[in-house]
């Protein structure tokens, strides 16, 4: 099958586009910078119509991760690659055939826990920008699909090379910034980035009239939830930090989040309300469905997982 990515830069991309081509696939890859991958690049901008249609010319398929993952962008900036980039991923998948997007279960959020749900409607209207750009963005590509559609939102990828959720967690924790909500109680569900991979390309595989996971969103896991200080521990432990983060209680960092996000210069807050709130409660999702309709269930356990991150940070440092 030809297909494009869009975002493979970065880690999931990347790992999603070298999983097609070890399988025989004929990959591009849809970014700014060069995706690193075994691909073909075709350098871009997602908010460029004109640009990504030629790009997916010729193709049969299009899964669309490209995002702009921040939460204090400006909302004109969120708007531009999350909402607008999507509607031209969505047009150039009209011209091939199908279409897998990539969104979030921070969607669904609601300020409540997620205990041992699926994947509720995409009705977010908070402030967190990201989370509001990609939930609109969901709304409209579940809005009348023109061609076979598969939402997936894989929840709280990690893996080696991470920058996100690995590397933010560990340089907090190296410059003593770390903290967590109500000592990290909370119990929650990851998904290691091959599992993330192969959960999306089997949504590819699945993407046809008829097909039960057709024009759905599903949450992608690991179906191994632990309490978040835990996998705290877990990832300091394989990163040789010893450091390890402080408790505070949840209303007081939601407090600490708000004015963070309001007085903080950047667009990367070091805390935000929306993530305190996030930190504070249960994530963990029933797989059940989600498995049987995409035939697939994950193969990396979170100990293999912290094991390879471990190799991972002795080889580079």
């Amino acid at each position: 099958m030809k297909v494009l990515v869009t975002g493979g830069s970065s880690l999931l991309g990347a790992t999603v586009a070298n999983l097609l081509v070890t399988r025989g696939d004929e990959v591009t890859c849809f970014q700014r910078k060069h995706s690193g991958t075994h691909a073909t690049d075709h350098l871009g901008d997602i908010t460029d119509a004109s640009s990504l249609l030629a790009a997916a010319s010729g193709h049969e398929a299009v899964i669309h991760l490209a995002a702009l993952v921040v939460p204090k962008a400006p909302w004109s900036r969120m708007q531009a690659v999350n909402i607008e980039g999507t509607r031209n991923a969505r047009s150039a998948a009209e011209q091939c055939g199908r279409f897998v997007h990539i969104s979030s279960p921070s969607v669904a959020f609601h300020d409540v826990a997620s205990v041992g749900e699926g994947a509720n409607a995409p009705l977010y209207a908070g402030r967190d920008g990201y989370t509001r750009s990609k939930a609109i963005a969901e709304q409209e590509v579940l809005t009348g699909p023109r061609v076979p559609t598969v939402v997936i939102r894989p929840h709280l990828v990690w893996g080696p090379g991470d920058t996100q959720l690995i590397g933010r967690i560990v340089d907090r924790a190296r410059s003593h910034r770390l903290a967590l909500p109500d000592h990290g109680r909370a119990l929650v569900d990851t998904t290691y980035v091959d599992d993330a991979a192969s959960a999306i390309v089997a949504a590819l595989d699945v993407c046809h009239p008829g097909a039960d996971a057709v024009n759905h969103a599903w949450v992608v896991t690991g179906s191994e939830p632990r309490p978040l200080r835990d996998l705290v521990d877990s990832i300091l432990h394989a990163a040789g930090v010893t450091e390890r983060p402080r408790s505070v209680p949840a209303p007081l960092a939601a407090a600490a989040g708000r004015v963070l996000e309001r007085l903080w210069p950047g667009a990367e807050p070091p805390l935000t309300h929306f993530a305190a709130r996030q930190l504070s409660v249960a994530h963990w999702f029933d797989q059940r469905e989600t498995q049987r309709v995409l035939r697939w269930s994950p193969t990396v356990g979170l100990d293999e997982g912290f094991r390879r991150l471990a190799d991972w940070f002795a080889a580079s440092s």
